[in-house]
């Protein structure tokens, strides 16, 4: 099994076109907290952004041509943007490995140069499956591989240590078909079964997943 970290640089120069629009009008893209292809064909993304709350509804008008939904939440400090989407068909390209091959995104993905369209990504799987999925991204992007490690399931009572929120989101998160492959659910139907923001429950499955990825994951640097 294989963790790998990569830069990866659109050949278009971005990912989906509104991005270049979006920084046009001074928003900045600083991580992809969540990016999935639904059952339905729409793609359901979680995006940290920098700029004003103004700035960015009017980027993303309602009437926007295949914009479904958005929802922007901020603390003051993080502002947080979810969109779900009818992608062009580049846009869906660089999406659709991430569930086509058995390799498991640890999220944020994060803008390494917020005024270009050049991520760090991190991913974990099978060597076959990894090296595939990296083979399918080159043909799309250049690409730059930063780190390669071994990692193994670590034997804990992982689930154990989350808060009772945590394990009630999660397990809600599971029974509603979140992580699913094609995702069947979003933040907005978790959080109407738990009662509360689609934006806690966002916050709240980053962190568990966050806490229960350190605690699976052993780093150990591959000799050559």
């Amino acid at each position: 099994m294989k963790r790998v970290t990569y830069v990866v640089t659109p050949r278009r120069g971005y990912f989906a076109p509104t991005e270049r629009r979006c920084r046009e009008n001074g928003i900045r893209f600083e991580a992809i907290h969540e990016a999935d292809i639904l059952e339905d064909g729409s793609v359901n993304t979680l995006l940290e952004v920098s700029g004003t709350p103004t700035q960015i509804r009017a980027c993303f008008p309602t009437e926007l041509p295949r914009l479904i939904d958005r929802e922007l939440s901020t603390d003051g400090e993080t502002t947080m943007l979810q969109l779900r989407y009818e992608p062009t068909e580049h846009n869906r390209r660089f999406l659709e490995p991430f569930r086509t091959y058995g390799v498991i995104v640890q999220y944020p993905m994060v803008y390494v140069e917020p005024l270009r369209s050049v991520l760090r990504v991190t991913i974990f799987g099978p060597d076959d499956e990894v090296q595939r999925f990296v083979g399918d991204m080159r043909e799309l992007a250049t690409l730059e591989v930063e780190q390669v490690t071994n990692y193994s399931p670590a034997v804990s009572h992982q689930f154990d240590d989350l808060t009772d929120r945590q394990k009630e989101v999660l397990l809600t998160a599971y029974e509603q078909g979140y992580y699913d492959t094609p995702r069947e659910a979003t933040y907005e139907d978790i959080a109407a079964e738990l009662d509360c923001s689609a934006s806690s429950v966002g916050q709240i499955l980053r962190r568990t997943e966050s806490a229960l990825v350190s605690a699976t994951v052993s780093d150990r640097t591959l000799e050559s």
